[in-house]
């Protein structure tokens, strides 16, 4: 194996943790703003039965 294509491959070992890592990163960020997502879409919930509860009393 030459130098040049040791090289090569070590880059992309390294590219392809990079991606892994990148990728994994990506979706603790999507599930932590999902879960902030579903609390205000509860929020807006309870607000909007609170409204249309108060108008049909």
């Amino acid at each position: 194996m030459s130098a040049l294509a040791a090289w090569l491959f070590v880059a992309l070992a390294v590219a392809f943790v990079l991606a892994i890592v990148l990728v994994v990163r990506a979706g603790w960020v999507l599930l932590r703003k999902l879960g902030t997502l579903g609390r205000e879409m509860n929020a807006l919930q309870d607000d909007l039965d609170e409204t249309v509860g108060s108008r049909l009393k």
